[in-house]
């Protein structure tokens, strides 16, 4: 078909519509294998350029359709009309094709969705929804149940309480007089101070050693620290057998005035 020529030699301009209203196409939803339907229409025109483009209205119709993929794919079906305003506001102003010579003048985008699509999408979402609650749930109990251990491992007979706050029915006389015994013997059991009396029996064993047994004692020490993986301890040891080998701040084998010189 011979085209018109202007004055100075340039065909006429193209310029027609999108695509006809019965055209429908997929464009993809927030969830993979959901997609909208959309019917698009709008009309563009060409731009003055030395070579023209082959088939000006499907690079305007595909202009159209990849900004609105980019839109609806934010989107779920349930809000299929909230996509569909995003898309218009998109496409509702001119814009000149960055890769043809081709003007998008408007476009417009109507979407739908299957209704049993939008069932499947509402049911995934309560299934979301419920796990997201039973997540937070699990993350609370877990938090609540790691303060109790921390709290009952600081202080052993609050577990006493916490069971009889669970169990109340249990407590008649004979309950109590037993846990009162068993909560002195709890109390009575700390291993912190169980290795509070082990370092103040070192310390009376080491105040009646001479002077080599205490090196040699420190150097065992040090040796087992390095058995089990602890070299930073070894040497900080070390470090301290200087004052170790003296409980008293003089060697035990010198006058309290300390070595002489020459003795």
């Amino acid at each position: 078909m011979r085209r018109d020529r202007d004055r100075a030699g340039w065909p006429a301009p193209r310029a027609g519509k999108l695509t006809d209203s019965d055209s429908m196409y997929a464009l993809p939803s927030n969830a993979p294998g959901y997609n909208f339907h959309a019917h698009l229409t709008g009309r563009w025109e060409e731009t003055p350029a030395a070579r023209q483009h082959h088939d000006p209205r499907a690079a305007a119709t595909h202009h159209a359709l990849e900004t609105a993929r980019t839109v609806s794919g934010l989107y779920p079906l349930t809000e299929h009309q909230t996509a569909q305003t995003h898309i218009n506001s998109r496409l509702g102003t001119s814009h000149d094709l960055d890769d043809a010579p081709v003007r998008l003048l408007w476009a417009q985008v109507h979407l739908t969705a299957d209704s049993s699509d939008i069932d499947a999408i509402v049911c995934l979402q309560r299934q979301m929804h419920d796990e997201a609650q039973n997540e937070h749930a699990n993350r609370q109990r877990q938090y609540q149940a790691e303060e109790l251990h921390r709290a009952l491992s600081t202080t052993p007979t609050m577990a006493l309480a916490y069971w009889l706050i669970r169990q109340p029915e249990a407590a008649d006389r004979n309950t109590i007089d037993a846990l009162s015994q068993l909560t002195r013997e709890i109390t009575a059991y700390a291993p912190h101070t169980a290795w509070v009396q082990v370092a103040h029996l070192l310390h009376t064993f080491v105040q009646g050693l001479p002077t080599p047994a205490r090196v040699n004692l420190v150097d065992s020490l040090a040796q087992i620290f390095t058995r089990y993986d602890q070299p930073e301890l070894a040497d900080r040891l070390s470090a301290l057998s200087p004052q170790i080998q003296s409980a008293n701040g003089h060697l035990p084998d010198s006058a309290p005035g300390g070595p002489r010189l020459g003795a």
